[in-house]
């Protein structure tokens, strides 16, 4: 068996039912896309829109907005898709998000706090344009240009990704993005870790490793309930099953079963709109 077999499902022989058949993620992707980019310290409007410019061009400047000066804006296109970005003056209200309950993500403990005192953000948008998986999928890899461009300036921190609720480093975002941009040729290649966090809860007594934000490409959560694997294994797994289906080539579905040890299967079981991965000595 190859890597890459041990994350194909099986199907299991079960009663034909209509339940049986019905797609596991039940949605469409979410349509709109928001990332936010932190910033330690103010930012002059205009360093934003040359740093745009300087790496994709006047033209990607469709039109600006400075009509209020504690918050201007801008719509920018890139391969025919139109994104709006904001500046906001202000660290992101607590009211609406509290970027200090985030206990896990992509940052060391000395970037979170660089992160949690952040003094402005922009606010990268893009609205309606994610109607099916493929669509999702292009627009987040834009995104990722487009962060990663962003990120590059020197008052940025790190970033937020709403759906996903998702706080990353300005030094880990870049990374990603940097590996994005070796691959961009590559359709199958999806930069996960920077739109799906990995989260750790508990299940009664039982411990659980899952990601948070699949729901935005139209797919269930998948969590790995009492593993005994490392947090490292664990996390390569639900990367490399998210990359999976977000690129086409599976869907995870209730009752499916998944062999990471040849020979030893795990079952899929949907609970409270969450595919748990049971069993199969993960």
């Amino acid at each position: 068996m190859g890597f890459f077999d041990r994350f194909k499902r099986k199907k299991e022989t079960f009663a034909e039912t209509p339940e049986n058949h019905a797609p596991a993620s039940g949605s469409l992707p979410d349509a709109d896309t928001t990332v936010l980019i932190l910033l330690g310290q103010h930012v002059e409007w205009t360093a934003v829109s040359k740093a745009v410019e300087d790496r994709f061009g006047s033209q990607a400047l469709v039109r600006t907005d400075n009509s209020a000066s504690n918050a201007p804006a801008m719509a920018l296109r890139l391969e025919g898709i139109e994104f709006f970005c904001s500046y906001l003056a202000m660290p992101h209200p607590a009211e609406i998000y509290d970027l200090s309950s985030l206990q896990e993500g992509l940052f060391s403990p000395q970037e979170r706090e660089e992160i949690l005192a952040h003094r402005a953000f922009l606010v990268l948008a893009q609205k309606g344009g994610g109607i099916s998986l493929v669509e999702k999928r292009r627009i987040c890899r834009l995104f990722t240009r487009l962060a990663g461009t962003l990120a590059e300036l020197d008052e940025a921190t790190g970033i937020f990704v709403q759906d996903a609720e998702l706080l990353i480093s300005r030094r880990l975002y870049l990374q990603h993005a940097a590996v994005l941009e070796k691959n961009w040729a590559d359709p199958e290649y999806f930069p996960a870790p920077l739109w799906i966090s990995i989260r750790s809860g508990q299940k009664g007594e039982f411990p659980m490793v899952g990601t948070w934000g699949l729901r935005q490409f139209g797919f269930l959560e998948l969590w790995f309930l009492n593993a005994k694997s490392s947090r490292a294994e664990l996390h390569e797994k639900l990367y490399l099953m998210s990359i999976f289906q977000i690129t086409g080539r599976e869907l995870y579905q209730n009752m499916d079963t998944i062999e990471f040890i040849p020979g030893n299967p795990s079952v899929f079981k949907e609970l409270k709109g969450a595919l748990f991965i049971v069993g199969g000595g993960v």
